[in-house]
Parts: structure tokens; sequence; C-alpha cells
């Protein structure tokens, strides 16, 4: 009887030790999967801040480039523009006679207008442009005049109210601005 309590003591403390050292290392894996994920949301924590930081930097150099890439297309179209313009100027000198009629419409309700182009403007384009003054609509005190200060691809109508200004250099500055307004 006394073997068979000693070989059941000796179960029961086997057992009992075979318990307390599973328990013992489920304790110790939860233990170490708790002390593990408190190491990497410390070490997160510490690298947070410098990939943040990267971040920003990183939308700011993309911000900036796009903005220089804008700058360069606008800059491109705009020169494309006048040398397409300015050939054809050349080609058809009668286009600033439109620019001039488009100017004039502006101007419908002025009772004096006076229309300013450069003196080579005015000996190339002048009988063009006196045949739009003198078109009905038109105050009847309506005068070309030559002068040195508009460009050679410029027409300045000039009213009461305020100039109405349709050379080429005025309408690459309102296209140059609309295109950097969508920018």
């Amino acid at each position: 009887m006394l073997d068979a309590a000693k070989v059941e003591a000796e179960k029961l403390r086997t057992t009992a030790m075979a318990e307390g050292l599973a328990q013992g290392r489920e304790q110790a894996a939860q233990e170490f999967e708790k002390n593990l994920q408190a190491a990497i949301q410390k070490r997160m924590g510490e690298h947070a801040g410098a990939v943040k930081s990267m971040m920003n930097q990183i939308a700011t150099q993309h911000q900036t480039w796009m903005q220089n890439y804008a700058d360069s297309i606008v800059s491109l179209v705009m020169e494309i523009s006048e040398r397409v313009i300015r050939t054809r100027l050349d080609r058809e000198p009668e286009i600033l006679v439109r620019w001039a009629a488009d100017a004039l419409a502006a101007t419908r309700s002025a009772q004096r207008i006076t229309v300013a182009v450069h003196p080579e403007t005015l000996a190339e384009l002048g009988k063009d442009l006196d045949e739009l003054l003198s078109t009905p609509g038109l105050p009847e005190d309506s005068s070309l005049i030559p002068d040195e200060t508009v460009s050679r691809t410029g027409v300045i109508v000039r009213q009461l109210g305020g100039n109405v200004d349709a050379g080429l250099e005025t309408q690459l500055d309102t296209l140059q601005r609309l295109l950097e307004e969508m920018t």
C-alpha cells in the first residue's frame, strides 16, 4: 500500500510538474508576445515621426516638381503661340485689322474713338483701317493715328473711358495669365 501510494504520489507529482510546466510555457509565450508587441509599438512610434517627415518632404518635392512642370508647359505654350502668331502676322498683316475691329466692337458706346497703330502698320494697313473706321455704328469723330509707342503688332483703341489694347503682346499676356490660372 505504501509502495502504491508512493507510485501514486510520484504520478501526481509528475502530472503536476507537467501541468505546471505547460502553464509556465503558456504564460511565458503570452508574456513574450506582449513584450514583442510593446517593442514593435515602441519602434513604430520612434520611426513614425521620421516616416511622416519623409512623406511630407516627398509631397513637397512632388508639388514643387509639378509646379515647375506646369510653369515649363506654360512657357513652352507661350513661346510656340508667339512664334505661330508672329509668323502668321508676317504673312497676313490684315489680322491686325480684325483685332482692331474686335477692339472697336468693345467701344461702340464711345463718342470719340482714336485708333493708334505703329507708323509702319499704318503705312501697310492704313487703307483697311480707314475703311474699318467708316463702318456704320462708329462715332463720326473716329480717327486713325500713327504712334511710335505702339508695337508693330499692336492696335490700341482710345476712348474717353479708357483704352482697349488689342495688340499681340496684350493678347499673349492674357493667354499666359489664363494658362497660369489653370495650373
